[in-house]
């Protein structure tokens, strides 16, 4: 696994993981898929622009 993947994964600057790096990461922590992985919601651009507090 490259260091430019597994910095691309600790940033969350990836938009999706290969299975196979992920497995790679569940081997090397000893963890498993539900350990390794949090999911968040995105704001929406909607939603930016109703709690953008700044507006005029």
């Amino acid at each position: 696994m490259s260091r430019a993947t597994l910095t691309a994964v600790y940033y969350s600057r990836g938009k999706g993981i290969q299975f196979d790096t992920m497995d790679a990461l569940c081997e090397m922590f000893w963890v498993g898929v539900g350990e390794l992985l949090v999911h968040t919601k995105e704001e929406t651009s909607e939603e930016i622009y109703r709690n953008d507090t700044h507006r005029c």
